[in-house]
């Protein structure tokens, strides 16, 4: 039997692929770095982060087709670690031009400190660090 780890600052959020279900996944995120009293900046940058990367999902992953969207996200000390994860098509990294797909994820790297693209066998996964600041209160 196959146990997961479970880390208590970290939220998992698993919804259906569809273009509907981003902006709740964007308001459990909000939420989950607003209880951390993570700087608004870094919080548009996080969701901007995650916003291109499961738009990406819906769109090249499951190609609007039915499917999983999964999302985690966990804060360890001044950094956040993300994960957004599919098992859709998978990453094609030979698509170059924003026709093919891949402007989102080049603002999503540009935006992160650490990005990584991890093909599975059915799927995608990408890994993002982000270094926050907190409100200063």
């Amino acid at each position: 039997m196959e146990t997961e780890r479970v880390i208590k600052n970290e939220i998992k959020i698993l919804v259906p692929s569809t273009l509907e279900n981003l902006s709740v996944v964007r308001s459990l995120i909000r939420a989950y770095l607003t209880s951390y009293k993570i700087d608004e900046r870094s919080i548009m940058e996080i969701l901007t982060i995650t916003d291109e990367l499961a738009t990406n999902v819906v769109e090249h992953g499951y190609q609007y087709k039915p499917g999983e969207l999964i999302i985690i996200v966990e804060k360890d000390e001044n950094l956040i670690k993300l994960v957004v994860e599919d098992n859709g098509v998978g990453f094609d990294d030979t698509k170059i031009s924003k026709e093919e797909g891949g402007m989102g994820l080049r603002i999503a790297e540009k935006m992160s400190d650490d990005f990584k693209i991890e093909k599975k066998v059915n799927g995608t996964k990408f890994k993002v660090e982000k270094k926050v600041k907190e409100e200063n209160r």
